[in-house]
């Protein structure tokens, strides 16, 4: 059994509310344990309800969850869980309104009030999952949580863990690519003494229609073609520098508010899924482009280059934020864009994916 929502897993989170700087939400999956430890705090105008959504690497047998519903003297006395699987919509799986500091939902089938889960702290509420949701919570890609109620504060959530396994209807491939990852011991399947890479080959779809790299956040392009999101942002600095607007460089097209590039968010998670897969594969250690510490390196070189970071429309450096398409507004800038769209890019994004950018 592992938490779904440890780092090395790659959870995914988006949340409906703004929030207090270095108080983000994805604090709450942040492979830091001292940023992890802060949690996620709200903007002070916020009122509930407010949701977080929580993506996992695959479908989850969820067993139970373990919330910590308060950060100081904000506090949380209602929360409500819904879950779903890829190709199905939300469903309640369970809800509560307590006076505790967190709490604990599990499932009845394995657990009850004398058989307490793992790691539940006593001084926690206990709730169960809904019997009628069986189907839902044991085959959940996605978890919402939805805080609805508070101690005359602001909403918040001090963290949050989701322990399961490995839905039944995930591959064998996958349940052993997440053992590997949790460091349990799986058992190398050999032939005559050597591995079996001779099958091994990148689907071409993964490939960078401009620098044929394999992508790490593919974009689709009106054009049709697909590149890597740093692909896409150093043409646009290229065009910028001689006097052009954004567009596509395949068509020469300027890019508006029906043409413009949408990540692929699709190919993204299978291209995720095959490097994890893959990870101890041979042929995969020269790939110039991955998801580890090599594109890691490069966002922070990236970000602490001072001519680079700056607002796209003043130009200041102090409070900036940083928007999906990763070019970056001070606070006053950003709340005054207009249908929430880049000014140089015209990506749409929300306010909850605005985060705060710190050197």
């Amino acid at each position: 059994m592992y938490n779904f929502l440890d780092p090395k897993l790659m959870p995914k989170l988006q949340c409906s509310a703004p929030a207090m700087d270095n108080y983000e939400p994805h604090n709450l999956i942040s492979d830091n344990e001292a940023v992890r430890a802060r949690g996620f705090l709200a903007y002070t105008v916020t009122r509930p309800p407010i949701e977080l959504e929580f993506e996992f690497l695959c479908s989850v047998d969820i067993s139970f969850i373990i919330l910590q519903t308060s950060i100081g003297n904000q506090k949380c006395t209602g929360i409500e869980l819904f879950a779903r699987s890829e190709a199905s919509s939300y469903v309640s799986i369970a809800k509560a309104v307590y006076n505790t500091p967190g709490l604990t939902f599990c499932t009845s089938r394995k657990y009850s009030r004398t058989n307490l889960p793992p790691n539940h702290d006593p001084t926690n509420g206990l709730f169960f999952f809904k019997n009628d949701t069986v189907r839902v919570f044991m085959n959940a890609k996605f978890l919402k949580v939805v805080i609805f109620r508070t101690e005359r504060t602001v909403p918040c959530l001090g963290g949050i863990k989701v322990f399961g396994k490995p839905a039944r209807s995930c591959s064998e491939a996958t349940v052993t690519t997440i053992d590997r990852i949790m460091g349990r011991i799986v058992p190398k399947v050999t032939t005559g003494g050597k591995e079996n890479n001779t099958n091994f080959a990148i689907p071409q779809d993964f490939i960078d229609d401009l620098t044929c790299e394999v992508m790490a956040v593919p974009m689709t392009l009106p054009s049709g073609k697909t590149v890597d999101r740093d692909t896409l942002e150093k043409h646009i600095e290229n065009e910028k520098s001689f006097g052009r607007k954004p567009g596509d460089p395949f068509t020469g097209l300027n890019f508006t508010e029906n043409r413009k590039p949408v990540m692929n968010v699709a190919l993204k998670s299978r291209i995720d899924m095959f490097l994890i897969q893959n990870s101890t594969n041979p042929s995969t250690f020269s790939l110039k482009r991955t998801l580890g510490s090599d594109q890691i390196n490069s966002f922070k070189r990236l970000r602490t280059s001072e001519t680079s970071v700056q607002c796209c429309v003043c130009q200041q450096d102090q409070n900036l934020y940083e928007i999906p398409c990763r070019h970056y507004y001070c606070r006053q800038c950003l709340l005054t864009l207009l249908s929430h769209k880049c000014n140089i890019c015209n990506t749409e994004f929300s306010k909850s994916e605005a985060t705060r950018f710190h050197v």
